[in-house]
């Protein structure tokens, strides 16, 4: 079971760099192509997963040792990564969690969300990401598992995360902006600022 679920999450993993990426580069491209534009992501991603799927025992072959209280982790990061995603898509809606709102900005009806694991973190999504890439390799020991969460990590913090909060900045301008100045990007704030307790 174990090794279905890694291959899977390696496999689907290059489709959401591909696709949120390109989106957020070349906006208006995308939007003037449409739902067509998953069609156009699909095409792009079947090859990478064929590669994946042809090499798959040279992939999964290489792994570390993993313990009894470490696989008990793995498994307690995966059910919580899993449960947060669900929770997210619940509060941003199927259009929302699949892109459709930045396909279609113009389709009023999308509102900011701070509720939730939104008022903890502004991008519950990708914690959620995190917590069940490691927690897989925590699982199976599968290294290119963990060359995988690093590689979503870095291209999400670094690079998606910054085009999607220029998007949402145009879309919501200073209300987006205190929520920056509010909540943090990814990482949970374990203390308030100095300004936060002078106002408390």
């Amino acid at each position: 079971m174990f090794r279905e679920l890694t291959l899977m999450m390696l496999t689907m993993w290059p489709s959401i760099p591909l696709f949120l990426i390109q989106l957020h580069l070349a906006p208006n491209f995308w939007r003037r192509l449409g739902v067509w534009t998953y069609l156009v992501v699909f095409l792009e991603w079947l090859p990478v997963a064929y590669a994946i799927s042809l090499w798959q025992e040279e992939i999964l072959q290489h792994t570390v040792l993993t313990t009894t209280p470490i696989l008990v982790l793995g498994i307690t990061l995966v059910t919580a990564g899993f449960v947060l995603h669900a929770w997210t898509a619940k509060l941003l809606g199927i259009k929302a969690t699949i892109g459709y709102a930045e396909l279609k900005p113009q389709n009023d009806g999308y509102s900011l969300i701070t509720s939730g694991p939104f008022s903890v973190v502004r991008h519950p999504s990708y914690v959620a990401h995190t917590l069940i890439f490691v927690g897989i390799l925590m699982i199976t020991g599968v290294i290119a598992v963990g060359i995988t969460a690093l590689a979503d990590f870095l291209i999400a913090y670094f690079i998606t995360i910054e085009l999607e909060e220029r998007e949402l900045i145009q879309r919501f301008g200073n209300r987006y902006r205190e929520y920056q100045m509010r909540v943090p990007k990814f990482f949970l704030k374990l203390a308030p600022r100095a300004e936060e307790l002078k106002e408390a």
